[in-house]
């Protein structure tokens, strides 16, 4: 059986134009005194956040007319080809497999239980979803991705967006920990994890490991000490 990612449905991702978080398993060296300033329990606020990303984009909540959107990230044929299936089986895959009020009431509940907080990359003037990131969250820490449409990659809009999702989640939910990997030959998506502050601490097989310390407030982001990646 394959199953195809859609927006949301996180899994290991080794190409150019994917970020792909690691496991919670190495956490950042956060002192203790910023751990023992719990962050909320519960998600807050209940609906999901509209976070402005720069003039032309926001993070938004899925909606009933995304569908197009979410049937075109998966017909990308270097998603089906880093995902493991093919462009052929995701356009077999029924009406309901894209359809946007699903995605929608699905992220909407993931949300309010704590599990995650999945957003679209939705343009400003239209509206039209392009991309989506990914937080899911444990405690203080969480693992984050992200993933932009083919036609509009290499703009600098993955770093922008996924920026503002920490920014937010720093200041409004208390993160003061991101997880990312990528493959080693995932150039595009090193340069992501780079320009949104993250250091490589390790290299795991082919998966680079990276971290970020975020913002606490009032104070200044604390990087985690680099260390060379192990052969």
């Amino acid at each position: 059986m394959v199953v195809l990612p859609g927006a949301g449905r996180s899994q290991r991702v080794t190409n150019s134009f994917h970020v792909q978080a690691v496991s919670l398993e190495r956490a950042c060296r956060t002192p203790a005194s910023a751990r023992d300033e719990a962050a909320p329990l519960h998600w807050q606020p209940r609906e999901p956040p509209l976070i402005a990303v720069d003039d032309s984009f926001v993070l938004d909540r899925w909606r009933l007319a995304d569908g197009p959107a979410l049937r075109r990230f998966d017909l990308d044929p270097d998603t089906a080809r880093f995902f493991g299936y093919s462009v052929e089986q995701a356009a077999a895959m029924p009406d309901s497999h894209y359809d946007g009020d699903t995605r929608a009431r699905g992220n909407l509940q993931a949300w309010r239980e704590g599990r995650q907080l999945n957003l679209a990359i939705r343009r400003s003037p239209d509206g039209e979803a392009v991309g989506w990131v990914e937080l899911r969250r444990a405690g203080e820490q969480a693992e984050v991705s992200c993933n932009v449409t083919a036609e509009l990659r290499g703009q600098g809009i993955a770093p922008r967006a996924l920026s503002a999702l920490l920014a937010w989640t720093a200041s409004k939910i208390g993160l003061r920990c991101a997880h990312l990997a990528c493959h080693v030959d995932n150039v595009a998506s090193r340069r992501v994890a780079e320009k949104c502050g993250f250091v490589l601490v390790s290299q795991d097989g082919d998966e680079y490991k990276f971290e970020r310390v975020l913002d606490l407030p009032d104070g200044p982001t604390r990087p985690p000490t680099a260390r060379p990646p192990s052969s």
